[in-house]
């Protein structure tokens, strides 16, 4: 019995020596596994105070936002493991020198620092209070704005402002009164907004990859003023009879029913919505006067032009260009009663403020004059398109002209067949008129208008650069391509 306690004895040592070992080990590393434990829990509760701190969340942000060419600054910050989180006093600087844009009094965040981290990025609701923003246009319509996000090189290597990306948080956010400025060379007056109210989402995109912005319908502004600063530096590339217009007078309501925007790009994002007119009346700008006076209809030029009351523009921002249809206006003629109204459609780049347009005009039956020519278009429909850049807009004809004028020689040519098919009828000889010669005489007639609204945009054009306007030279010979005077003959050195 002995001997076998003394054995079983033996056997066990080495497992005690084992034990004592792992003993030691265990000991040897409880202690830094604990300051470790101790340092990750004072450090999560220092951060909260550590991102309190206005200057360190300053550059956070910069750090999480290289593309931004500013910098965000706070006056107060509280953040705490439990929400809310609030930040007061929130100021936006742009780097350029350029006037700050965005002012805000509170932000709230619903969620605090452990809920965002446990979602992943989820701030919940997010309250903006008290938010004003100064929006100045210089004489080219550039912002202060432009400066403010520096354009990154897509995957083709353009640089139109970055390839769409994933924002790391999501929220909802609620906008309480926003105030909006609008300042500008078009007056020293400054254009400011009734408050507005505002409801967004941050979140991923629907398709393809990427974060986007989608806003609620909203009706932005409802019977607002209509004033230079607005009209011409956020409204013209809605309504493109605005830019350049030498005064503006009425009233306004802008409402936005889609607007999504991707992150990094806003430019490429959708907004649809209507800007109704209500009683406005202008002054003429370049559009109206460019028109009226390069018509072959010699019209004058109105002190005023009226917006067809309750006019609904309908927009939507694509392919950045902003594209309009159903602007009505209406241009007053010599005579009291008869007006010219004119309908405009197409689009403005958002970037350049290039115009495509095209400019509908049904002529009056009534127009004021005599003439062949008022004859040949009074009550006919033309149109002409519009090019050039907001406030400096170019006339191009499209050949409607042409047309409308063709269709009254075409009309007195079946007239002319009907009255000598009734002669003819009655034992009189029928002379012989052929199709191609009423076609040649509506498209002489019809050259001879269009041909008359081209000399007098030529003449304007060279007015306006200051040069010598184009010798005068026979119309008959401009249409048979015969050259003026001053112009090389065909046998002439080309340069």
């Amino acid at each position: 019995m002995h001997d076998l306690n003394k054995s079983t004895d033996q056997a066990s040592a080495p497992d005690r020596i084992t034990d004592v070992t792992s003993a030691r080990r265990a000991a040897r590393w409880r202690l830094p596994v604990a300051c470790a434990a101790l340092v990750a829990c004072g450090g999560a509760a220092c951060m909260p105070w550590l991102l309190s701190d206005p200057a360190r969340l300053s550059r956070l942000v910069a750090d999480a936002l290289p593309e931004l060419n500013g910098d965000v600054g706070f006056r107060t910050v509280r953040i705490g493991w439990l929400g809310p989180i609030v930040l007061e006093g929130v100021r936006l600087t742009p780097r350029d020198g350029s006037a700050e844009p965005v002012a805000v009094a509170r932000v709230e965040i619903e969620n605090g620092l452990a809920a965002i981290l446990a979602s992943l990025g989820d701030l919940g609701r997010v309250r903006v209070e008290g938010l004003e923003a100064d929006v100045v246009f210089d004489e080219r319509r550039r912002t202060n704005l432009a400066g403010l996000v520096r354009a990154a090189p897509d995957r083709e290597g353009s640089s139109a402002g970055g390839s769409p990306r994933r924002s790391a948080v999501r929220l909802q956010l609620e906008v309480a009164g926003a105030i909006v400025r609008i300042t500008g060379p078009w007056s020293p007056d400054v254009w400011q907004s009734e408050p507005i109210d505002v409801r967004a989402t941050l979140g991923p995109a629907a398709e393809g990859p990427g974060s986007t912005w989608t806003f609620a319908p909203v009706e932005l502004l409802d019977d607002a003023l209509l004033e230079p600063a607005v009209a011409q530096g956020v409204l013209a590339y809605i309504a493109p009879v605005l830019a350049g217009a030498t005064r503006t007078g009425g009233r306004f309501s802008l409402r936005i029913e889609e607007a999504v925007l991707p992150v990094g790009r806003p430019g490429d994002g959708r907004i649809s919505g209507a800007l109704t007119l209500h009683e406005v009346v202008v002054g003429p700008g370049p559009m109206v006067e460019n028109v009226l006076t390069q018509l072959p209809v010699r019209l004058p030029v109105p002190p005023d032009v009226r917006i067809a009351d309750e006019s609904r523009v309908v927009f939507r921002l694509a392919d950045r260009r902003v594209w309009h249809e159903g602007l009505e206006f209406g241009v007053p003629l010599a005579n009291p009663g008869p007006r010219l109204d004119i309908r405009s459609s197409g689009f403005v780049g958002l970037d350049d403020g290039a115009l495509n347009l095209r400019l509908e005009l049904p002529i009056p039956k009534d127009l004021p004059g005599d003439g062949p020519v008022i004859t040949a278009l009074a009550g006919k429909s033309i149109s002409v398109g519009i090019q050039g850049v907001l406030g400096e807009p170019r006339v191009v004809f499209d050949g409607s002209i042409r047309g409308a004028a063709g269709q009254i020689v075409g009309d007195l040519v079946d007239r002319l067949r009907s009255s000598r098919s009734a002669a003819g009828s009655h034992g009189q000889q029928e002379p012989s008129a052929s199709d191609d010669t009423a076609e040649a005489i509506a498209d002489i007639v019809g050259g001879v208008l269009e041909e008359v609204a081209r000399r007098r945009a030529e003449r304007r054009a060279a007015e306006e650069r200051g040069d010598q306007p184009p010798a005068p030279r026979r119309l008959r010979d401009r249409l048979r391509g015969v050259p003026g005077r001053d112009a090389p003959g065909p046998n002439a050195p080309q340069p």
